[in-house]
């Protein structure tokens, strides 16, 4: 896969994580509800400020960034369910951000090996980024007791 399809790739995984987050910010519910909603807003808002550098990205390699939803959703795989309960939103979150992960991860290593320094050291800030918000997630689902 050439750069550009990677990072057309990592930009719908992005685009989909971040709907799925600010949906799930929308619709939480529960007796945990403020700390859910205050996650999902802080995931969401981070990521939806991220779909803007991985378009722009796109377009310093003279490609053109997607121009309507079918068109950046292409390829996503980060599916969208009805809502689900609270602790089900959090591993489906999980899940979703492993994706995410893992198209960052597959545009990084082509980046390296196109010479896109600028791109590769956005890539890995993502990465970076996105390992945080998993152990966020996942330590939401951590039992208390645990050391």
């Amino acid at each position: 896969m050439d750069l550009v399809a990677s990072l057309r790739l990592a930009l719908a995984e992005s685009f989909a994580f971040y709907f799925k987050a600010h949906s799930f910010h929308w619709n939480v519910r529960g007796p945990l509800f403020q700390q859910f909603h205050d996650l999902f807003g802080g995931l969401y808002e981070d990521v939806h400020g991220a779909v803007d550098d991985l378009a722009e990205r796109i377009r310093t390699l003279d490609a053109l960034a997607p121009a309507s939803l079918e068109e950046i959703m292409s390829g996503a795989t980060i599916l969208f369910s009805p809502v689900p309960p609270a602790m089900e939103m959090v591993m489906q979150l999980i899940a979703a951000n492993d994706i995410l992960i893992a198209a960052f991860t597959a545009a990084n290593d082509v980046a390296i090996a196109d010479g896109q320094d600028g791109i590769a050291n956005f890539l890995q800030e993502r990465l970076d980024v996105h390992a945080k918000w998993g152990w966020k997630l996942k330590a939401t689902l951590a039992d208390d007791t645990a050391v």
